[in-house]
């Protein structure tokens, strides 16, 4: 923890807008335990303080059940919703002011769902009832649009839907259309296709998060690392970054990978020394200072908490592993038979992809059994063998566009993936699971699971130096 002050002021931050969003006397465990760990309280009773104070002032005190009024909502998403019967829309965004005859409210998040998107405009003056953050407009109500700052929003859903319909004309299989959408776009619009992949545990792999973003930066990275000077290398993939990200639009786990990815590339371009940590807490710290509320929202969470499990978990687990499929010195896989070294790195893949797979899995069951009281076994597996697969399909997927033949076996290949996961072997497909888990019961796991990680995690490898473009841990 000494060495990663921006993710203990983060974790403290954090704990402040729990206690304003979800009041309760069990967040005194993390308090306790995190002041227990570091020499820096008074800094971490600082932002607990501030994150409270924040967190008071920017969201709406009280819970907004139904209320009845008028208020101006501003656009900031729109999200395609596909239904058996008819296509509809969810138009997400915030309510920057909302008056009813009993209180008035400042940035509510909330959504409108709607059968047509409105032709112009991206904030307006509307009259409805707000429901349980979805803001129900009245039929006859007109939608009076305010002139309002430049938004990229309808130009993100223009080139959003030019895409999902090239893929829809150029892919003959409409389930795989369908999954090379999401993943260009960031936006699920197949009802199907996202069951499929939450059946099994995987539905994290449509979701954009630090994955793609790590693919993305990989492949384009690798490709002007090779035609470029390092630096411009590095500058050129810090833009292209950011405009992917503006395309996409924000959401918890796409912003977090996007700015612990940029923040990793400005280390590498300075010749700074990373702390990996640092760069969550970093991200983890302007999320919440641009919208306290997503705290309380699950893809925030379990986005976090799977960074956070890789980070503080991945060597603890890769040593346990080691007893089971051990490392070998590099003179003794050179003395192996041919079969026997093709064996080798076959476990070290496997010992390296389980690692990463409990890590995450340990530190996010608590939260999913929470909301989803549920957990398939497959799971385990799943998460271990697709992924890398999936990974080849996205990144063959832009060298497709442009090579027709090469998307087209493309398309087979990730045909034959959907395949298995739509189809599940049902001797295997048993899912666990369980009644309602108390609340303080939830917070008291993760924070044994974050305290006890963090006091396992290696401090020699915290800590990545760059020199010249040659890299060191230390």
């Amino acid at each position: 923890m000494q060495r990663s002050p921006i993710l203990f002021w983060a974790l403290f931050f954090l704990i402040g807008c729990g206690i304003v969003l979800h009041p309760h006397w069990v967040y005194a465990v993390p308090v306790i335990g995190l002041l227990f760990l570091t020499q820096r309280k008074t800094q971490g009773i600082l932002f607990l303080v501030v994150g409270i104070i924040y967190t008071m002032v920017r969201c709406p005190s009280g819970n907004i059940q139904e209320l009845e009024g008028r208020g101006i909502f501003q656009l900031e998403k729109i999200q395609p919703i596909a239904s058996p019967f008819q296509r509809s829309f969810a138009l997400k965004g915030r309510l920057l002011c909302f008056e009813s005859e009993e209180k008035s409210f400042q940035h509510v998040p909330c959504m409108i769902l709607q059968k047509r998107v409105p032709k112009s405009g991206c904030r307006w003056i509307l009259e409805g009832k707000l429901v349980d953050g979805v803001l129900k407009v009245n039929k006859r109500a007109v939608w009076q649009e305010i002139k309002a700052p430049f938004s990229l929003v309808r130009w993100r859903f223009k080139n959003k839907e030019a895409i999902r319909k090239y893929f829809g004309k150029k892919v003959a299989d409409q389930h795989v259309g369908h999954f090379f959408a999401s993943i260009a776009t960031g936006d699920i619009n197949d009802r199907l296709l996202a069951m499929e992949f939450r059946k099994v545990g995987l539905g994290h792999i449509l979701a954009i998060s630090g994955f793609h973003f790590a693919l993305i930066a990989a492949m384009v990275g690798g490709l002007l690392y090779l035609i470029l000077p390092q630096r411009w290398a590095y500058g050129i993939l810090l833009g292209f970054l950011g405009i992917y990200y503006l395309f996409l639009g924000f959401s918890p786990s796409i912003f977090r990978a996007f700015l612990m990815i940029a923040l990793f590339v400005i280390g590498r371009l300075l010749h700074r020394r990373i702390d990996v940590c640092n760069l969550l807490g970093a991200a983890l710290l302007t999320e919440l200072a641009i919208d306290p509320g997503v705290a309380m929202q699950v893809g925030f969470q379990l986005s976090f908490l799977a960074t956070m499990g890789i980070l503080v978990f991945y060597h603890p687990m890769h040593r346990i592993l080691e007893k089971l499929l051990p490392i070998r010195s590099f003179a003794e896989a050179k003395k192996m038979g041919r079969i026997d070294q093709h064996g080798y790195l076959l476990a070290a893949a496997i010992r390296k992809g389980a690692a990463l797979n409990f890590s995450v899995h340990l530190v996010t069951l608590p939260v999913v059994l929470y909301v989803f009281h549920s957990f398939p076994m497959l799971s385990l597996v799943y998460n271990l063998i697709l992924p890398p697969f999936l990974g080849i399909s996205m990144l063959l997927l832009p060298l497709g566009i442009l090579l027709p033949p090469l998307g087209a076996l493309n398309a087979k290949f990730t045909s034959f993936l959907l395949q298995m996961i739509a189809n599940p072997p049902e001797l295997l497909h048993y899912q666990v699971f369980v009644g309602n888990i108390p609340y303080p019961l939830l917070i008291v796991l993760l924070s044994c699971l974050g305290l006890f990680g963090l006091t396992k995690r290696p401090l020699a490898r915290q800590n990545y130096g760059f020199h010249g473009g040659r890299s060191s841990v230390g």
